[in-house]
């Protein structure tokens, strides 16, 4: 009897298995690395101004580090991105960035904690465009659209949970969210690795880089508005770069400002931002149109002027608040219209991640560098100036698109 129980036991759980996808696999995994990256971000602003006492442009540039590496990695590796099964990409990356954490923790000096910080991007660059080619293959129009919104989702779900910890765990000390970041990035190997040995879906699972089943020949049937989406995708994460990165030191030292309370700001932001990716993946009005991505960035730039203005608690909150859905929408417009109709999705992720990470560094770098000189005026200034520019190439990008259309139409 008691034989029987257990064989009725591994038979449900061979049944349990047999039906788990790629899905039940790649959103978790999404999940914990956001939640381990925002943990590390903000940690390591903390860390380095608390541990070893550098200046904010320093701050700026060692956060340039990790994502210039990032960036590397995403141009340089794109044709291991489309040999490698995605899975073993990910084992990969979640278990060098934990490893490179552990080195930070572990070093004593600021030379080497760039360096591991730099290795940390590398291997970073191994997650996310495997990670969304894996995900968003075989999907095109409305059901592609919807596979980015639970991906967003969940990875903002790890976004909107970090700032706070991360804040929290740094009021006790500057060390800990290291510890916690480098936990969650070994936790997330040991799973994708179960995962790949037990699962039988996933094991089955051959896909690579190609979004049109095996033919990468295929014609490929892409938007031209991924130009001007990618150029609104680089200085929309310049603005969050400084976010991320300048604005936690100009609140801890102009506004006197506790670090749990620019976790909460920080918090606020990114619900904000996944509320945005939620209304974005459920709608379809902005699918291949032009006029709502420009329009964010104008937004964008309004209040990339007000931020300096802004320096109550409230208006902050506000402030963060309306800029959160803003960042969703670059970053929606970039991943839905880049991967659309591409033949090699892996690669067009890929252009994403590193444009994205670009966006990050020179949001890191140039506003530490105009913080620490001048002012979070000239900051702002700066954000502003870049959006304008930007708002001036799309619309000029998509009037020579327009422009070509109807002549090719008259002929």
């Amino acid at each position: 009897m008691e034989f029987r129980y257990i064989s009725q036991q591994q038979q449900f759980l061979r049944a349990l298995s047999s039906g788990i996808g790629k899905t039940a696999v790649i959103l978790p995994a999404a999940f914990l690395t956001e939640m381990g990256l925002g943990l590390i971000t903000l940690g390591m602003i903390f860390y380095m101004r608390e541990v070893f006492l550098v200046p904010p442009a320093l701050v700026g540039w060692i956060a340039a580090t990790w994502q210039s590496c990032y960036v590397l990695g995403c141009l340089t590796m794109r044709p291991a991105f489309e040999s490698l099964l995605p899975r073993y990409s990910m084992i990969f990356s979640t278990a060098g960035m934990g490893a490179a954490v552990g080195a930070i923790l572990l070093s004593k000096s600021v030379v080497a904690t760039f360096v591991f910080y730099g290795l940390f991007g590398f291997c970073l660059s191994f997650f996310w465009p495997p990670l969304m080619s894996w995900l968003s293959f075989g999907f095109e129009g409305k059901h592609l659209g919807q596979t980015m919104s639970r991906l967003t989702l969940t990875g903002s779900a790890g976004i909107v949970i970090s700032p706070f910890l991360a804040g929290a765990l740094s009021s006790l000390s500057p060390r800990y969210p290291l510890f916690a970041a480098a936990g969650l990035f070994a936790a997330n190997s040991l799973l994708l690795t179960l995962a790949a040995l037990v699962l039988p879906k996933i094991r089955a699972d051959a896909s690579r880089g190609q979004s049109q089943q095996n033919d990468p020949e295929k014609s490929d049937g892409s938007t031209m508005l991924r130009y001007p989406a990618w150029i609104g995708l680089f200085v929309t994460y310049t603005v969050l770069g400084v976010i991320i990165t300048v604005f936690p030191m100009y609140a801890r030292d102009d506004l006197g400002l506790s670090k749990s309370a620019i976790g909460i700001l920080l918090l606020c932001r990114a619900l904000c931002t996944a509320a945005g990716f939620l209304v974005l993946g459920r709608s379809v009005f902005w699918h291949f149109r032009a006029l709502p991505m420009t329009v964010g960035l104008v937004l964008l730039a309004v209040l990339a002027l007000w931020m300096p203005r802004a320096r109550s608690l409230p208006a902050l909150a506000v402030s963060l608040a309306f800029i959160g859905p803003l960042i969703a929408l670059g970053f929606s417009y970039s991943f839905f219209h880049g991967a659309s109709g591409a033949s090699k999705r892996a690669t067009r992720m890929a252009i994403h991640e590193a444009l994205l990470a670009s966006g990050l560094i020179s949001g890191s770098a140039v506003g530490g560098q105009l913080y620490q000189h001048y002012s979070m005026a000239a900051v702002s200034t700066f954000c502003s100036g870049l959006l304008a520019t930007a708002i001036v190439i799309q619309i000029l990008i998509v009037r020579l698109w327009r422009t070509r259309e109807e002549a090719a139409g008259s002929e």
